[in-house]
């Protein structure tokens, strides 16, 4: 899979549309697109042009890293998925015959269905998705199309027919039931060839009692088994995924040069991390995005969120960029300066009021690119841990 990961998703680019400017409400639609319990809908970036000149080329170049990263999370999520998503991309972009039968329509929402989830699972239940067209229509219609046009997707299109239409393989991407080997069930891509208790073994070993300091172990890397011995595949430069990566810091080292103190900084840790691998070095970017109160735009890169693997240790790519909103962080300081106010007021029994509130902060920002696990199911919004 490793010649298949490229630099970023064009396809999945069209899914979620976005407006800096220029289109007015009564020129553009905001919903785009509708299937299942989806909606594609586009959206502004207010604010963007009244930025300053460097702080848009910041934005612009953390942008850039942004996308070159969304491949990333397919491959993570199913060993199979950009296979299967390049295979139907290829039928979508070349296919001349009739595109108005019930199994071409069927064809077309499972391929949306994939750009959408990053991959054959679904995004929130982790459930593979059901096919509504057979494994026939699909390979008449490959037949229709001339063979190199699938080039090193050819020798795949086996594995590719089993992931999409095989029902007793890879059922759930995540399986977190009590009882059973949590990893040899998942269909994610964190793991090969290991079982449960060889991974929590394999990182028990590795970890020091005596560290002050631990680091997460295992967050940026795949375990795998190879000539019965486990090892890691780190994800760098260098290492697993090095040609996207190799392109993030590309764009990171260009956006490290407009970037102000602390941020050219931590962006600089943060570059250090990708070429190294050094868990120590994200610790120490983690440590300085947390300390910078003062930037405007903030941005976050890598690999975070560990909710796609069973025992909670690997970790999915992800990438925000974005920047404040000062007039609406104004409003939530007014609030937040009277939140004694509120609570005073609360209309609860007086019993559960606090009588100090304190630590209430809160900033408000305008999302300007979002990437893999970030990407088109954002995260940002109204609730409450974002």
């Amino acid at each position: 899979m490793k010649n298949l990961l490229t630099f970023a998703s064009m396809t999945v680019t069209a899914l979620a549309l976005t407006s800096c400017g220029g289109a007015s409400r009564s020129e553009t639609p905001w919903i785009v697109d509708r299937f299942d319990d989806i909606k594609v809908i586009r959206y502004e970036v207010p604010g963007f042009e009244q930025l300053p000149l460097e702080e848009k080329e910041l934005i612009y170049y953390l942008a850039e890293a942004t996308k070159c990263g969304r491949d990333i999370l397919f491959d993570q999520n199913f060993k199979y998925n950009l296979a299967v998503r390049r295979t139907l991309e290829t039928v979508y972009e070349n296919y001349e015959g009739d595109r108005t039968t019930a199994e071409w329509k069927a064809l077309e929402k499972y391929l949306k269905k994939v750009w959408f989830a990053n991959g054959i699972h679904h995004h929130y239940s982790n459930d593979k998705f059901v096919p509504e067209f057979t494994e026939g229509y699909l390979l008449d219609v490959i037949e229709t199309i001339p063979e190199e046009k699938f080039g090193e997707l050819n020798p795949l299109r086996g594995e590719v027919c089993k992931a999409i239409f095989d029902a007793s393989l890879y059922k759930t991407r995540l399986n977190q039931t009590a009882g059973e080997d949590l990893i040899a069930t998942s269909s994610n891509n964190y793991y090969e060839g290991v079982t449960q208790a060889e991974v929590e073994k394999f990182y028990a070993d590795m970890a020091d009692p005596d560290d002050p300091e631990p680091i997460s172990y295992g967050l940026n890397s795949k375990l795998v088994k190879e000539d019965g011995v486990v090892r890691e595949r780190v994800w760098k430069i260098g290492g697993m995924y090095s040609p996207a990566i190799e392109k993030i810091v590309y764009w990171l080292e260009k956006a490290q040069a407009v970037a102000a103190e602390p941020q050219k900084s931590n962006i600089a840790a943060l570059i250090s991390y990708y070429k190294t691998g050094d868990l120590r070095e994200f610790d120490r970017y983690n440590i300085g995005w947390v300390k910078d109160t003062v930037s405007n735009v903030d941005f976050v890169n890598g690999f975070i969120e560990d909710y796609g693997d069973p025992l909670g240790r690997k970790a999915s790519w992800e990438g925000i960029v974005d920047f404040m909103d000062k007039e609406a962080c104004h409003r939530t300081e007014v609030i937040s300066e009277n939140a004694q106010w509120f609570e005073d007021h609360s209309p609860v029994d007086p019993r559960y009021r606090k009588e100090k509130v304190k630590g209430v902060s809160a900033k408000v920002i305008t999302v300007a690119m979002l990437g893999g696990d970030c990407y088109p199911a954002t995260p940002i919004g109204i609730n409450l841990p974002n």
